[in-house]
């Protein structure tokens, strides 16, 4: 086990969540996770090491040429490859999302942002990441505003998926709860992690649920951890790359300390 640093009732852990979840097995009431999207890579053979154009059409030095690796400002993953190998990512997904699974309780879930996306002139869809065991309840779409990635086989994307996985006996909070509908407009913020979700979609989450422990794997900067803090929920986090891992445990320090500044 990597080192282990406990604010109030959130327990976060710098390490290999393939390593860790094992421990959680059973335990966890909700999770609210993002994990990497491989955007340097493509999903089909032909295409290799496939890189997008730019906005302005360009060539192969867009935004997301190596994937997260060269996010805005110089941000990036400095413990992960963006651009792995399709095969090996799609195993590596499916391996951590059955660990996961395993890790709820009888009655938990899972809400699972991912993206789908068009590779060259073919959709590929965040499903092939599911294990078998995972069960697919619903898929809320994540609305965004705005979009940079022009081409002209397709639409513009203005969109994400959040997958819920659900055991059998999961329900929602309240019949009422169901009324957020599956379509959440949330504006992405801006962060040192190159890849955040806004506090609003793992909020959404937690507020739609009874109880219990929350998890994100996959914690970057640690918005989960502070959603479930300001909700009064108990929180484990994992990230395995210390430079994020230390900007968790300072912003959720911050929601112990003042919540209101914790964003």
């Amino acid at each position: 086990m990597g080192q282990i640093v406990h604010l109030g009732e959130a327990t976060l852990i710098l390490g290999d969540c393939v390593e860790e979840l094992p421990r959680l097995a059973g335990r966890v009431s909700l999770g609210v996770t993002s994990p990497p999207y491989n955007l340097g890579a493509a999903p089909w053979p032909h295409l290799g090491h496939w890189r997008p154009k730019s906005a302005s059409g360009s060539g192969g030095r867009g935004k997301w040429r190596g994937g997260a690796q060269s996010g805005d400002g110089g941000v990036s993953y400095t413990a992960h490859s963006d651009d792995m190998d399709w095969p090996a990512y799609v195993a590596w997904q499916r391996a951590v999302i059955e660990l996961f699974w395993e890790a709820l309780t009888d009655e938990g879930a899972i809400f699972l942002n991912h993206k789908p996306r068009v590779v060259g002139t073919r959709l590929w869809t965040p499903q092939e990441l599911l294990p078998e065991v995972a069960e697919l309840r619903q898929i809320v779409v994540w609305k965004r505003p705005g979009g940079m990635n022009y081409n002209p086989a397709a639409f513009v994307p203005t969109h994400e998926w959040i997958m819920l996985l659900a055991k059998p006996t999961f329900r929602l909070k309240s019949k009422g709860v169901s009324g957020l509908g599956d379509v959440w407009e949330m504006t992405p913020e801006r962060s040192e992690h190159p890849a955040p979700f806004p506090l609003a979609l793992p909020a959404k989450a937690i507020e739609a649920t009874a109880g219990g422990l929350v998890c994100d794997p996959f914690m970057g900067s640690g918005t989960t951890g502070v959603a479930a803090v300001r909700a009064g929920r108990p929180f484990v986090g994992i990230e395995i790359d210390p430079r994020y891992f230390d900007m968790a445990c300072a912003r959720i320090e911050a929601a112990y300390a003042q919540p209101e500044l914790a964003a």
